[in-house]
C-alpha cells in the first residue's frame, strides 16, 4: 500500500513545563476529514534523561522538511502540551527526517517451500506505517511467538511454519489497524478491504466517542496500542455503549 509518509523527530529538554503530563498525541480525525487542517499529526512522550522526543508526520505535500524551524511552527499548531514544549523547551541535537513510500505485508505462510532453521522477524514480516508506533510492539510480539515455538523443541531442520502462522496472526491485526487509518488519506488508493466504507464510518464514530468518554478511550487506545485485539471494538456491548455516548453528546 503506497502511503508516501514523511516524518521528523526532534528532541527537547524536559523540565516542569507540563507538570505531570507524560504523553501527548495530536491526530487529525473525522472532524477535519483526517487532514491537517485543525491539528498537526504529532506526538511526544517523557523519556529518560529529562527529554521530550517529538515526532511530526505528514503525507505527500505536507511531509516535514529538514528546516529546523519548521517543526516548531508545526508544533505551535498542535494541542496545548505540544505547543508548550515548542514555546518554552530547548532543542537538543539535530532534527532527523525519514520517508516511507509504502507499507508492505509479506505472507510467508503461503510459500510452498520454506528453509528449515529460519525465523522471520521485524520488518521482514510487515513494514507498516511507523507513525502509529506499532513496529517495536510487533517485533516484541513476534519474539514472544518465537519463544513459544522454540519451547516446543522443534527440529531446526524443519520449516518453522507454526511460528510463521503465530507471527502472521499478530501481523494481520496490526495491518488492519494501520491500513484502515492510511486509507482515510485521499492520496492512498488501496487496496481496499471488503466493506471498507462501513468500516471507516464505524471507525470514525469510535474515534469521536473516544474523545468524549474515558471508558471508550481506554478500550480504543488499548486496541491502537495492540494490548487488545481489533475485535474488542466490534462487540455488541461496546458498540451500543459508543452509540449511547454519541447520541447524548
Amino acid at each position: 500500500m503506497r502511503i508516501d509518509l514523511g516524518y521528523a523527530t526532534a528532541m527537547f529538554h524536559r523540565g516542569d513545563e507540563l507538570g505531570s503530563t507524560a504523553i501527548a498525541h495530536s491526530t487529525p480525525g473525522p472532524a477535519g476529514n483526517h487532514q491537517p487542517t485543525l491539528t498537526e499529526p504529532a506526538a511526544l512522550a517523557a523519556v529518560e534523561g529529562n527529554r521530550w522526543p517529538v515526532v511530526l508526520a505528514g503525507y505527500p505535500d505536507h511531509r516535514p522538511g529538514p528546516d529546523h524551524e519548521e517543526p516548531l511552527q508545526r508544533m505551535r499548531r498542535c494541542i496545548d502540551p505540544i505547543r508548550t514544549v515548542a514555546d518554552v523547551s530547548e532543542t537538543i541535537g539535530e532534527l532527523k527526517t525519514y520517508r516511507l513510500v509504502e507499507s508492505r505485508q509479506r505472507a510467508h505462510s503461503r510459500l510452498n517451500r520454506f528453509p528449515g532453521g529460519l525465523a522471520i522477524v521485524g520488518d521482514a514480516l510487515p513494514s507498516v506505517n511507523p507513525a502509529y508506533g506499532q513496529s517495536l510492539t510487533l517485533s516484541a510480539l513476534a519474539a514472544n511467538a518465537l519463544d513459544a515455538y522454540l519451547r516446543s523443541a522443534p527440529s531446526p531442520r524443519d520449516p518453522a511454519r507454526t511460528y510463521i502462522r503465530l507471527a502472521e496472526t499478530v501481523v494481520e491485526s496490526a495491518w488492519q489497524l494501520s491500513t484502515a487509518a492510511d486509507l482515510a488519506q485521499p492520496h492512498v488508493t488501496g487496496p481496499y478491504p471488503r466493506r471498507y466504507r462501513i468500516q471507516k464510518w464505524v471507525a470514525d464514530k469510535l474515534t469521536e466517542a473516544s474523545v468524549i468518554d474515558p471508558a471508550v478511550n481506554t478500550q480504543y487506545t488499548g486496541v491502537v496500542n495492540m494490548q487488545l485485539p481489533p475485535k474488542a471494538l466490534t462487540t455488541p456491548r461496546f458498540l451500543a455503549q459508543t452509540a449511547r455516548i454519541l447520541l447524548s453528546s
